[in-house]
């Protein structure tokens, strides 16, 4: 029989739980970028950057991240859009 995979449970900077399709701000190279959740590994995190059109993300430790929520993602996507 094969057992189910069960999906981790990684925690922020803050201690809040990050899950698949959260955005998240992070450390990249020098600077503060906003991505959001794609993957949960059993010790990392794969993040895809915002505004990126490759489909590739790149793996981060939990505690690199903070959940970003609220008016400010709003405004970050609608000035970011690309439209």
């Amino acid at each position: 029989m094969s057992k189910a995979k069960e999906i981790p449970e990684h925690k922020d900077r803050l201690g809040r739980t990050i899950n698949i399709g959260d955005f998240v701000a992070y450390p990249s190279h020098n600077s503060l970028s906003i991505g959001t959740i794609k993957k949960l590994n059993p010790k990392m995190v794969g993040v895809a950057k915002l505004g990126k059109k490759s489909l590739s993300s790149s793996n981060k430790y939990p505690g690199d991240l903070v959940l970003l929520d609220g008016p400010e993602v709003t405004m970050y996507l609608i000035k970011h859009s690309g439209g």
